[in-house]
């Protein structure tokens, strides 16, 4: 090899990517998915494996793109899973053991193509980027090439002492949820993983002590720090929003409860909706919100994204977030935000760019959270002079993955 072609490997490494969710124009996992693999392909040769469910969206991609670096090879799940159908409808909604159960089945399908890949023609290094949680294992770690793992996460809970805020409904999650995580997280194949792994980027400070002593080439980097979004700045007007599903660790009665502690002129648009409805409303009937509170159900994404933009802060009450993609977006849109002070959501809001244009409401009683959002609530309705620029560094989020990766390498 002459000094140009080893010069090019080693500006240019081959990486196998694990994606089974990664899809242009999407949010969520499969947007956070897509933005990972584009951050990777500006230093590396990615070969990507992805599920079923994005392979139609990413081939009319290559077919505008066909200069790009990037491969995407399909890796199909258990024959079982199309038991599950993976849109979800107002009758008929995937369910979460049956999804989890089908990504089980298409890690086995990966690790196979990813042998079969590494075999022909050898990877310097891979990466496992989207749903990876610390309590599941990777299907790099049976490769003998350098594992990149996340960001992991899986570890956030809701702080012990606000169980009860939560109703006997969410503390059922939370006792059904802690059980399943931690039996999952001894299987001997994820234990493999957390020490095989060379690097380990972790989505929140919960995760990085979950699995224990930390290394010194640990990196704590949320995937939502690689949102990236089409803005168009508006002027802010004196309302605040809430966008999220009703259940109760998205928070939204924290929010309703943090109104009524706020200044009467205070107002907010909630836009959601979920098994809870009907609490919501007898909440808002209970504090006597009805002529300050509008409730808009589900939007179109335009329309959710037009109040976001002229919202004059956006509330996150949620108690136990790994991250929280609209956190990001509402900060790359340049929205003031209101965050409960847990899990990713606070090393997200933590990296905002200006803190003035962020309030962070730590864990307490019900009372001391209600006083805290609603203190935020009217320092915020009052704030008018703030800019309306990006309030995240995702440059920062992009060179941090290359470091790593590049530290994975050797």
């Amino acid at each position: 090899m002459d000094d140009d072609a080893s010069s090019s490997r080693r500006t240019r490494p081959r990486l196998l990517v694990f994606a089974y969710a990664c899809e242009p124009g999407r949010g969520s996992e499969p947007g956070v998915g897509w933005s990972l693999v584009q951050s990777v392909a500006q230093f590396a040769d990615p070969v990507v494996l992805v599920g079923p469910e994005h392979i139609d969206a990413i081939r009319r991609w290559e077919t505008d793109n066909p200069e790009s670096p990037i491969e995407f090879e399909l890796v199909p799940e258990p024959g079982w899973a199309r038991w599950f159908p993976h849109e979800p409808t107002e009758k008929s909604r995937r369910h979460l053991i049956g999804y989890f159960l089908s990504y089980l089945g298409w890690q086995r399908h990966a690790a196979r193509k990813a042998g079969q890949l590494h075999t022909d023609r050898p990877f310097d290094a891979a990466h496992h980027a989207t749903y990876s949680v610390y309590w599941l294992p990777s299907p790099g770690r049976k490769l003998d090439t350098p594992l990149v793992w996340g960001p992991v996460g899986g570890a956030v809970t809701t702080p012990f002492n606000m169980w009860r805020a939560l109703g006997v409904k969410g503390i059922m999650s939370e006792l059904v949820d802690l059980a399943a995580v931690r039996l999952f997280s001894l299987a001997p194949s994820t234990r493999r993983t957390w020490r095989t792994a060379r690097v380990r980027i972790l989505q929140s400070e919960e995760t990085l002590r979950r699995l224990g002593k930390e290394r010194e080439s640990d990196l704590l980097l949320n995937h939502v720090m690689f949102t990236e979004v089409e803005r168009e700045p508006k002027p802010r007007q004196q309302f605040m929003l809430f966008l999220s599903s009703f259940e109760p660790r998205k928070g939204v009665r924290f929010a309703l409860r943090g109104l009524a502690a706020a200044d009467s002129a205070v107002r907010m648009v909630v836009v959601g909706d979920g098994p809870e409805r009907e609490a919501v409303e007898a909440l808002i009937e209970e504090l006597d919100l009805a002529d300050r509170v509008e409730l808009r159900g589900w939007l179109p994404y335009p329309e959710a994204m037009d109040l976001l933009d002229r919202a004059g802060a956006v509330v996150f009450a949620g108690v136990r977030e790994e991250g929280g993609t609209a956190l990001a977006e509402a900060m790359q849109r340049g929205a003031p935000v209101i965050v409960f002070a847990n899990g990713g959501a606070k090393t997200v809001a933590e990296a905002a760019a200006d803190p003035d244009r962020v309030r962070l409401v730590p864990p307490g009683t019900r009372q001391e959270i209600a006083i805290a959002f609603g203190e935020a609530m009217t320092h915020f309705h009052n704030a008018v002079d703030l800019p309306n620029t990006p309030n995240l560094d995702t440059a920062a989020a992009h060179s941090q993955l290359e470091e790593a990766i590049r530290r994975a390498l050797g």
